[in-house]
């Protein structure tokens, strides 16, 4: 994909991200230029002070969620606070979490997204959002795991799409070199853009 700057007349005049495992790369970037282009943000993270330095880079138009618990109870909270709130794009980064946590390992990757799914669908229905999920291209052919947490995340985001793109939602697989997630700040922009409707769900590598 062309990385073209996002414009800010390119996004809905009610743009919202929202962002999981914002404090990883490339979330703060990606956040703080959504907030430059006038959208507003859902920072989520398990880490209160990565996060406050996120939320404190325009903390008019990022709001930050301390996450707790497992893959699917920390989701739980998101169905009443945000349930219903229009939303253009998840960026989903906790694949690139480290691999100690318990988002650890494709179950939980698998799990996340559907707990995803229950606390956001309404509003990602409503915005006719793009749920975005960012993963790393390992530079060793052996490292199974790895190549094995992209092609179930691919299959699983598949899934996704069949039953709900009736609904207007999008779900992307972007894969990056390993050590590269800041090149996906603007794809995922666009992904969430009014142009990015247009893009068929399905798999994004980049280089």
């Amino acid at each position: 994909m062309i990385q073209t700057p996002v414009r800010a007349d390119s996004l809905a005049q009610d743009a919202t991200f929202a962002v999981l495992g914002a404090c990883q790369t490339p979330g703060p970037a990606l956040a703080q230029r959504a907030a430059g282009l006038g959208a507003g943000v859902i920072a989520m993270d398990r880490d209160p002070v990565g996060l406050a330095k996120v939320v404190g880079t325009a903390p008019d138009k990022i709001e930050g969620l301390a996450l707790v618990g497992g893959p699917v109870a920390r989701l739980e909270p998101l169905r009443q606070t945000w349930g219903d709130t229009p939303l253009h794009m998840v960026l989903n980064l906790t694949p690139l979490e480290p691999a100690d946590t318990d988002n650890g390992g494709i179950d939980g990757q698998i799990r996340g997204l559907s707990a995803l799914m229950r606390a956001l669908g309404r509003g990602l229905a409503a915005g006719q959002g793009a749920v975005v999920t960012l993963l790393e291209r390992p530079q060793q052919p052996l490292a199974l795991n790895a190549h094995g947490m992209i092609a179930a995340v691919a299959a699983a985001n598949e899934a996704l799409a069949q039953v709900f793109a009736p609904r207007g939602m999008r779900f992307y697989t972007v894969t990056v070199p390993e050590g590269q997630a800041e090149l996906a700040v603007e794809t995922a922009l666009f992904l969430g853009a009014t142009a990015g409707r247009r893009l068929r769900s399905g798999r994004i590598d980049l280089d």
